[in-house]
């Protein structure tokens, strides 16, 4: 094994995720005080712990996609997977299930619905994005039809204190989401699935060249991104205690821009956890913000569509000139 990892392609990981990685930060303490002198209550405890607990799902998500988005995927259908989750957990509940078994099942409808997706990108080989386009729509026809286009309400909030919750005085979502990055950070930096990973990412045909199973390390990828789907979907229904009709329409979307947005490239084999924490904590401010200071919500999904773009587009416009440059 020693000889095949020596022959694995150089992990491009230093310096522009970390730059991406300080810009963000920067730009959270600018936006932040911002908000703060426009709104008395942004810095409020009360706001940030809101704050953090209406983020919780999109941070879990976001650990997936990102180790999606590293090996040179991407997941629109993530959304769906939560939806369907949460859906099977409410009628688990209905049904009278105690969450021994319901936990279960909410993270085993996610891992399947997500290793669907790998399967469609490896043996069928279809396109990511169009793989999981089409994964979405049936996610959703399959919501529509299971729900009636009316919520599940009246849920038992046996697993509340995971979200509502606090340890020694630290917000139990805190911890979650600590808890997640970090064995997402030992996946992906410790472990060799992780080099396997970016090896892909970097030059799949590479990575066939050195013995990497690439289709068993995707489908695994996306098993992994279903998984904290359906975990998502767990803490949504403990935070909420139903499921609503709209659940997940926007995370895909959210999920990726923080993705992006921390540094992770869209063509894959570069990308970094704490980024994407930092994307998902600089599009929750945003959000926060706005509403507190009566901007509509419509203007949510505009900023982070526009800067989802400029991203992008900055980052084609460097790829371009480092080609030219070499």
């Amino acid at each position: 094994m020693a000889h095949v990892t020596g022959l694995l392609p150089p992990l491009r990981l230093a310096s522009p995720t970390a730059t991406r990685e300080l810009v963000l930060f920067a730009a959270i303490l600018i936006v932040g005080a911002g908000f703060s002198l426009a709104s008395p209550y942004f810095l409020t405890v009360v706001n940030l712990v809101q704050t953090l607990r209406a983020g919780l799902e999109l941070a879990i998500v976001s650990a997936g996609m990102t180790l999606v988005i590293i090996m040179g995927g991407i997941d629109v259908s993530v959304g769906g997977i939560m939806a369907v989750s949460a859906i099977l957990i409410g009628k688990s509940y209905q049904a009278g299930l105690s969450s021994w078994f319901v936990v279960p099942i909410g993270l085993a409808s996610g891992t399947l619905l997500g290793a669907w997706n790998g399967f469609l990108t490896t043996k069928l080989r279809v396109p990511p994005i169009i793989a999981t386009l089409g994964s979405m729509y049936i996610f959703s026809a399959i919501m529509f039809l299971v729900i009636g286009g009316a919520w599940i309400s009246g849920l038992p909030g046996t697993l509340s204190p995971l979200v509502n919750g606090k340890v020694v005085g630290i917000p139990a979502s805190l911890l979650v989401i600590l808890a997640v990055y970090g064995l997402c950070w030992v996946l992906l930096r410790q472990l060799p699935y992780g080099r396997h990973l970016y090896a892909i990412g970097s030059s799949e045909q590479s990575a066939k060249l050195v013995g990497i199973n690439v289709d068993r390390t995707k489908i695994a990828a996306y098993a992994i991104l279903g998984l904290l789907a359906g975990f998502a979907a767990l803490l949504y229904v403990a935070r909420l205690r139903n499921v609503e009709i709209n659940i997940g329409t926007t995370v895909a979307l959210e999920a990726i821009a923080a993705t992006i947005l921390g540094g992770t490239s869209i063509r894959g084999g570069v990308g970094s956890l704490l980024g994407t924490l930092l994307g998902v904590v600089f599009i929750r401010i945003v959000q926060n913000g706005l509403v507190l200071i009566g901007v509509s919500s419509l203007w949510e999904t505009v900023i982070i569509g526009g800067l989802l773009i400029v991203v992008l587009t900055a980052d084609a416009l460097g790829n371009r000139n480092n080609q030219r440059g070499a």
